[in-house]
């Protein structure tokens, strides 16, 4: 059988795992008791049953409103195998939450029960159906699902045609996100990918520390070594570092989390001793790491720190491999053939090493956006999904990125990557975190900004700073505004927001 073929579900891929070894456990928990296969199959059995007795189809959909990890997880893993699951992230404002909803047009929203959350009170404002999960037992992850009588709504979402699993909204600056449905084939193709780069099985755990409303959570560190027949571990907190209950007492072979937190674990593995872990392999995405950080994680654990591409639309793109597998730092690794094309602004392949939009293809990539033909006309051509981001393939076939279109700074008509700038000076011995950006300038219309985070007790004058830069970028590159800061603002999938930052400037 193959578990991943793309006329599957997520729904059968489980219950295929629970049927080889239904003892094998999937989700293990800081706070809470394992789980194993069966006992997933109980709680995705419950869930499906439940909907389906109050009228709720498969194209129902369901937001998930629920702020701890592993219980979210679960909801949602549960949801998406009988409706449309719609992850909502509880740290946002609830006008952010109200706005989303509207656009997406909900059936209903779970919570836990006893947990206040944003969405409950823009739910109970707006008269929505709110379907309350109440655990089984305090030590335990299971629940029990209370579905409202609603007598308009029976048969909510019956067309059995829908195949759309889960509905990321992306997490972008602008004032109305992009919803983007992620089929089931989608998902396992994603899945298989990940399999695949890693050499996925039952014997590998992922410490799954990136949040699971996001992509690279939910698709990457969750879906993907679930559906690989492994497990999948939450410690107690996602931002604060606990490195002997992340690596020694969850036990994971390996995780993929933001630069932030890489930097965070980095620091936490200097100062501690006698860390004793099972990890083979990290992975790294939504940001550039800095080659610093990936050199420490390295030598502190003695493991490849594999750098890879990804987006909410189209899962991981590409990556690097451990040994004996192709890596090349600097990179985000060689995407699958015939998967991935650099195109110029005539819309043409580009030679090796030249810069262009990078365009992408597959069964992982989303078929369409839900909120607007317009956008989709603008994303899709040809077969080919435009990403927005600037890349460049190398002679290899390694894929090197350079910074999103449109944050290119426009410095009198001259097009400078905040990409290139960042990259120069998280070099200085001083610099640990750093951010460019497009600032106003009357003349010019805008130039280059830049957020600093220096290493505790580093200094870095104004005089050496421009020293530093001169030697490795020509003069209209250097940043004219420098800010030091104790941290970069950013979204919690570990982007830097640089919308905020030019705020502090206008």
């Amino acid at each position: 059988m193959d578990i991943f073929a793309q006329n599957h579900s997520i729904e059968e891929i489980i219950r295929h795992h629970a049927f080889t070894d239904p003892s094998f456990t999937v989700l293990v928990s800081s706070k809470y008791n394992s789980l194993s296969y069966s006992q997933l199959i109980w709680q995705i059995d419950h869930v499906g049953y439940t909907l389906h007795k109050t009228g709720f189809g498969r194209s129902a959909r369901i937001a998930i409103a629920v702020k701890e990890a592993a219980s979210a997880a679960l909801a949602i893993v549960s949801v998406a195998c009988y409706a449309t699951a719609v992850p909502l992230d509880q740290n946002l404002a609830a006008a952010e939450i109200e706005l989303r909803l509207t656009l997406l047009n909900v059936d209903a929203i779970c919570v836990l029960a006893n947990e206040n959350t944003p969405t409950r009170v823009v739910a109970a404002k707006h008269g929505m159906p709110v379907i309350e999960l109440t655990r089984k037992d305090n030590s335990d992850l299971l629940f029990l699902m209370s579905v409202p009588h609603i007598p308009n709504k029976i048969k909510i979402g019956n067309d059995q045609s829908n195949d759309v699993a889960i509905i990321f909204q992306t997490s972008g600056t602008t004032a109305e996100p992009k919803l983007v449905p992620c089929h089931h084939g989608a998902l396992l193709a994603a899945a298989k990918n990940a399999a695949s780069w890693f050499n996925l099985d039952k014997k590998d755990r992922c410490l799954s520390v990136a949040p699971p409303y996001y992509s690279h959570g939910l698709t990457f560190t969750i879906l993907a070594p679930l559906l690989s027949g492994g497990s999948v571990a939450f410690p107690l907190n996602l931002t604060d570092v606990n490195i002997f209950e992340w690596l020694e007492t969850l036990s994971p072979t390996w995780y993929s989390t933001s630069p932030t937190i890489h930097l965070a674990i980095a620091e936490k593995l200097a100062t501690a001793s006698g860390v004793k872990h099972h990890l083979r392999l990290i992975g790294s995405g939504g940001a550039p790491l800095p080659e610093s950080v990936r050199l420490n994680l390295k030598q502190a654990l003695g493991i490849p720190v594999l750098e890879h591409y990804g987006m909410t639309e189209a899962s991981q793109i590409s990556t690097n491999l451990q040994s004996p597998g192709l890596c090349k730092a600097g990179t985000v690794g060689i995407p699958p053939s015939g998967t991935v094309m650099i195109a110029g602004r005539d819309g043409n392949k580009v030679s090796p090493g030249d810069k262009g939009e990078i365009l992408v293809c597959g069964p992982n990539v989303i078929r369409g956006y839900l909120n607007g033909q317009e956008l989709n006309e603008t994303a899709f051509s040809d077969g080919w999904f435009h990403t927005g981001d600037i890349g460049s393939l190398d002679e290899e076939g390694f894929l090197t990125l350079h910074g999103r279109i449109n944050e290119l700074i426009n410095r009198g008509g001259e097009k400078i990557s905040p990409v290139e700038v960042e990259t120069v000076i998280l070099k200085h011995p001083a610099v640990t975190e750093a951010v460019a950006f497009a600032v106003p300038h009357q003349r010019l219309g805008e130039d280059v900004g830049l957020a600093v985070v220096l290493r505790p007790g580093a200094n870095l004058p104004p005089d050496e700073f421009r020293r530093f830069m001169s030697a490795q970028v020509s003069w209209n590159k250097i940043p004219r505004r420098v800010h030091f800061m104790e941290s970069i603002p950013k979204g919690l999938g570990g982007k830097a927001l640089r919308r905020k930052l030019r705020d502090l400037y206008e």
